[in-house]
């Protein structure tokens, strides 16, 4: 099964960037492309870097946007240049496990009639060792008697390409603000149930710009977004 594995990049510092990229291009799975969003970085090491990377493994490609107007319009952009069967989601500064492909591979081929799959994934830092314990099936109507949104991972998803073209991508309107919990309503309200390995397929590095669990950052906007996206579960 032919792969593309999307990763925006704006912004993040150069040792994490690096062990990202590592983790993808040594996967165990053989059939990929890793497809790199240059969400506009300003000329400097950044982009020294991942255009280097080019020059040195044939499965790393490079687009650049004109503009940087947040993750889920970096993601679209890179939507457009996926060609393979399945997408797999990567964060620049997180480290995937070396099977993370081939893992996908084998679930998709063994389940033809899903579409979107998440893992596990380990969540780090200094002071921080915990797992996530996602459930392994998702409905439109268990997702509404949810306590909470996070019920899979954007790090490590996959799904397959023909799903996430026909709900029409990211919603850019969410680019500061949830863009994968709004793609998991959209996957939901057009009949899709997300799943999730019990795998533990993905190390996420929790730090200050670590959107979801940065509590300075997450204004009364962000949680009225939330709402306003489960609201669209009971209504539609």
């Amino acid at each position: 099964m032919k792969i593309n594995v999307l990763m925006p990049v704006f912004a993040t510092p150069v040792p994490w960037l690096k062990n990202a990229v590592e983790s993808i291009i040594y996967q165990s799975h053989y059939d990929f492309q890793f497809l790199i969003v240059d969400d506009n970085n300003p000329r400097g090491e950044i982009t020294d870097y991942i255009y280097g990377l080019t020059q040195r493994d044939c499965c790393v490609n490079i687009v650049r946007t004109n503009e940087n107007k947040g993750i889920a319009a970096a993601l679209n952009h890179g939507l457009q240049y996926c060609n393979g069967d399945l997408i797999v989601r990567m964060d620049a500064d997180d480290v995937a496990d070396p099977d993370l492909l081939t893992k996908h591979d084998h679930y998709f081929k063994e389940h033809p009639d899903r579409h979107i799959c998440g893992v596990q994934i380990h969540l780090f830092n200094e002071k921080m060792d915990w797992y996530s314990n996602h459930p392994t099936e998702i409905t439109r109507s268990r997702a509404l008697t949810m306590p909470g949104h996070w019920f899979v991972n954007h790090p490590g998803i996959a799904f397959r390409k023909a799903a996430i073209m026909e709900v029409g991508g990211y919603d850019p309107t969410s680019s500061t603000l949830a863009e994968d919990y709004a793609l998991w309503v959209k996957f939901l309200l057009h009949g899709y149930t997300i799943y999730n390995m019990e795998d533990i397929l993905m190390q996420y590095r929790v730090h200050p710009k670590s959107f979801s669990f940065a509590p300075d950052r997450k204004s009364p906007e962000w949680h009225e977004f939330l709402k306003n996206q489960k609201d669209l579960l009971n209504e539609h």
